[in-house]
């Protein structure tokens, strides 16, 4: 592995091994909890030389639990004053969390910090809180979760982050595919008016939107600025799986091998499996190096 520089593109942290596990929801592929004393010695041992941290926060569904924990009786003027109170503690929450992702990256310049927006967000909170953790806190590119954070891509609360990164040449990296909500808020086809209003905006889908790998393949030849990375879809082809090794490697030829990066989604998946496996695929050496770490330099100007 030592004769690769290896970056991973997609992977998250959190503050205690207790809070990761929560936002884990009992998934048992690996039994990380996503602290930095986890993942330290694994980037060691795999050499793996800089991650990208793509942290973000349900605020949806944080809302929801909190509104519905409101005493029933409220007369409507308290509801409303209670109702403006949650939102301004999960913006808070939200601002916190950004934060934290930007301080721990300047204790550790191995780790890239992205930062999470969410349409509870009204236009000039957005915008300001961008503007100040790209321009104060070192931030290097916007993380969001249309499944998690239950909004559509195409969602018009979502067009001044969009217009901004743009403007400013910042990466979106969105999570793309299926999710554990019934709904299909991350589609790859829910991209398309995004990428056609935005065509300068440079547009990662993870996963290469793991379980509609054919719609991600369709838009990506019609849309240039469309890139993406193998994190999570890396570490379930299996033999007896809809994407097996070959499958996988087929789909990443067919995107455009440098239009793909390495990523692994820790903690849901360990990142130097995810490496071994990419590894065993069929690339060649310069098509491996390209994954590996090339383009994530261009692509999120590292």
């Amino acid at each position: 592995m030592s004769e690769y520089l290896i970056i991973d593109a997609h992977l998250h942290t959190y503050q205690t091994r207790e809070i990761g596990l929560q936002a884990k929801q009992d998934h048992t592929v690996t039994d990380y909890g996503g602290t930095i004393d986890e993942l330290l010695p694994i980037m060691e041992k795999a050499k793996i030389g800089k991650a990208v941290m793509v942290n973000m926060l349900p605020l949806a569904e944080m809302k929801k639990a909190a509104v519905d924990r409101l005493p029933e009786d409220l007369s409507q003027p308290q509801r409303d004053e209670a109702l403006r109170e949650i939102d301004a503690r999960m913006l808070g929450r939200l601002e916190r969390r950004n934060a934290w992702t930007c301080n721990l990256a300047r204790e550790h310049p191995n780790l890239i910090p992205f930062i999470n927006l969410d349409p509870l967000q009204d236009e000039a909170t957005m915008t300001a809180e961008l503007l100040d953790k790209v321009d104060n806190h070192g931030a290097r590119g916007i993380k969001l979760h249309p499944g998690a954070q239950w909004f559509y891509p195409n969602d018009r609360r979502l067009w001044p982050a969009y217009r901004t990164a743009q403007e400013m040449n910042l990466p979106v990296i969105f999570h793309a595919g299926r999710f554990m909500s019934p709904e299909t808020y991350s589609r790859p086809k829910n991209f398309v008016e995004v990428l056609e209003s935005f065509p300068d905006l440079t547009l990662v889908m993870a996963h290469i939107g793991t379980g509609y790998e054919d719609e991600a393949i369709a838009l990506a030849r019609d849309y240039s600025n469309l890139l993406f990375d193998c994190s999570a879809i890396i570490s379930n082809t299996r033999p007896d799986a809809d994407v097996t090794e070959e499958r996988l490697t087929a789909i990443i030829k067919e995107i455009g091998v440098e239009r793909v990066m390495f990523g692994s989604d820790f903690p849901w998946y360990d990142p130097a499996d995810s490496l071994e496996r990419l590894l065993r695929l069929d690339f060649g050496e310069e098509e491996k190096r390209l994954l590996l770490a090339e383009n994530a330099i261009r692509i999120y100007r590292l």
